[in-house]
């Protein structure tokens, strides 16, 4: 637990806040809730059941911090995470990040997940996982592969006191100063300015 706040304190809440100024303010971003994930690529003739992708979907924090935990030889193939367009009410949006790179009418786009990468995202944005693939190119005597990876995330969702989720936006005025963006209400450990 103390490893999670560590994160959220020195990274997510700042980098959070600097990212997306119009959207969170000092006290929209006060609890959290961490999990991992899991995805498995291996052969899908196991009795149990595997989790290979992760549906288009928006996630219940107003922002999210998804870390891939595999080390660089853990090897999978596959597993991008995809974004669509998400409007914004300033007229930036994410499809001007995507739009170079983008094949979606929407300007949505994917991103590599590499072992040891991190994404950080608005909540409300629309995003998936594509499915996991096998690590290797081994093949049996059929020509078909045989081997698989899997790969490791913890996320991190941060939302407001009772869990409220903010996704309207602030205007110019409200926003959080430099200063407040890094030091304002931090669970209660350190003061308001």
């Amino acid at each position: 637990v103390e490893a999670v706040e560590e994160i959220i304190d020195r990274i997510v809440r700042p980098v959070g806040r600097m990212l997306f100024q119009d959207r969170i303010g000092c006290e929209d971003d006060l609890d959290y809730y961490a999990f991992t994930i899991s995805y498995d690529g291996t052969s899908a003739s196991s009795a149990q059941s595997k989790d290979m992708e992760l549906k288009e979907h928006r996630d219940a924090s107003v922002v999210t911090l998804n870390i891939n935990l595999n080390l660089p030889e853990e090897e999978y193939g596959g597993s991008d995470v995809f974004f669509r367009g998400y409007p914004a009410a300033d007229g930036w949006s994410s499809s001007d990040f995507f739009a170079e790179n983008s094949k979606d009418d929407d300007g949505g786009g994917t991103v590599s997940f590499s072992p040891g990468t991190a994404i950080i995202h608005l909540g409300a944005h629309r995003h998936g996982s594509l499915p996991i693939t096998t690590a290797h190119s081994d093949s049996n005597s059929e020509g078909k592969q045989t081997s698989g990876g899997k790969r490791f995330n913890l996320v991190i969702w941060m939302f407001g006191k009772n869990g409220d989720v903010r996704i309207a936006p602030y205007s110019e005025e409200e926003q959080l100063t430099i200063k407040e963006r890094w030091h304002c209400a931090i669970k209660g450990r350190m003061n308001i300015i």
